[in-house]
């Protein structure tokens, strides 16, 4: 499941759930990719239950606002 958001510079992001394992570094990751730069790295947060179930719930659930705001936390993908 996806969600696209505008952010304020007029790029277009793709949101995405990804989970690796339960308790590991990359376990239930809110991506943001964008779609207007497709060279630009990907970007994530940490979905703070670790649970890719309880990520996804909530991708459906927040408002564009909020995941914009969680766009202005997230970091490269490296």
């Amino acid at each position: 499941m996806t969600r696209t958001i505008v952010d304020d510079n007029f790029l277009t992001w793709e949101v995405y759930v990804s989970g690796g394992q339960p308790d590991s570094p990359e376990a239930a990751r809110l991506f943001f990719l964008c779609l207007d730069a497709r060279t630009s790295p990907a970007r994530f947060v940490e979905h703070g239950s670790r649970s890719v179930a309880a990520a996804e719930r909530d991708l459906l659930g927040l408002t564009d606002g909020e995941l914009k705001d969680l766009l202005a936390r997230s970091v490269p993908n490296a």
